[in-house]
């Protein structure tokens, strides 16, 4: 009988279920990389910019197989994510996938 430790089903199930097209995951182009991702996206309207009426924070979080990006960005990077620039306030790694807190202001 074949034993799978928990570490591998957990990168087994990330490839299979997390990161399929065909169920969560969406095909992204990350500084200029075509990758597998999941995003997640919030906009706060309430708590516009005080000097720039009309624009609201969009907060985005982007999950990503670190092997596929192939690097780890770091916190302040400018990053283009499907053509929009973002901010990166925060990464977080955990069994190989990261987790990218971005910040953009939009109108």
């Amino acid at each position: 009988m074949f034993v799978v430790n928990l570490r591998d089903q957990i990168k087994i199930d990330n490839q299979r279920t997390f990161l399929n097209t065909k169920e969560f995951a969406d095909e992204y182009t990350i500084d200029g990389k075509k990758v597998k991702a999941v995003l997640n996206s919030a906009t706060d309207s309430k708590h516009p910019l005080a000097y720039a009426e009309g624009v609201s924070l969009v907060t985005e979080t982007l999950h990503v197989d670190e092997l596929e990006l192939g690097y780890i960005p770091e916190q302040g990077q400018r990053m283009n994510v499907n053509g929009k620039m973002r901010t990166l306030i925060r990464v977080a790694s955990e069994k190989g996938m990261l987790a990218l807190y971005l910040e953009a202001n939009v109108t």
